[in-house]
């Protein structure tokens, strides 16, 4: 037998289960199909929402990590991050992330998170400090 005989032969056979197949299946098949496909893209929607919302998958290796946060609007914030030893002041709007300095003097990760005025007096200061 030739290879070509053989390979039409198995389109035949598989057209012929093909025809069997959807000759036996019935409308709540379909619907069942339909359901668990339905049921299956929900879950990976739902998982990646929480993946979203909880942040798992932005789990740094601890060499990288916000100090503290300054919201100035809805979309607008300044950032202190801590990369390695040092401390960089950023600016993220919707459009852009800029580096605004680097810090000379770190903020301690106690005074960050439990003085929020001491990162205000950084601020003015850096402001104060590009003004002149």
């Amino acid at each position: 037998m030739s290879l070509t005989t053989l390979v039409a032969s198995g389109m035949l056979a598989s057209s012929e289960a093909g025809s069997e197949l959807s000759a036996n299946s019935s409308p709540l098949d379909l619907l069942s199909l339909f359901l668990s496909l339905v049921v299956v893209l929900i879950t990976i929607f739902v998982c990646a929402w929480v993946l979203k919302k909880t942040r798992v998958a932005q789990l740094g290796n601890g060499r990288m990590k916000v100090i503290s946060q300054l919201a100035l609007n809805a979309r607008e914030k300044i950032v202190v991050v801590e990369v390695g030893e040092q401390q960089y002041l950023i600016g993220v709007t919707a459009q852009q992330v800029q580096l605004l300095d680097k810090l000379e003097q770190p903020l301690s990760v106690e005074t960050a998170s439990s003085a929020v005025p001491n990162f205000g007096k950084h601020i003015q200061h850096f402001l104060a400090k590009g003004k002149s």
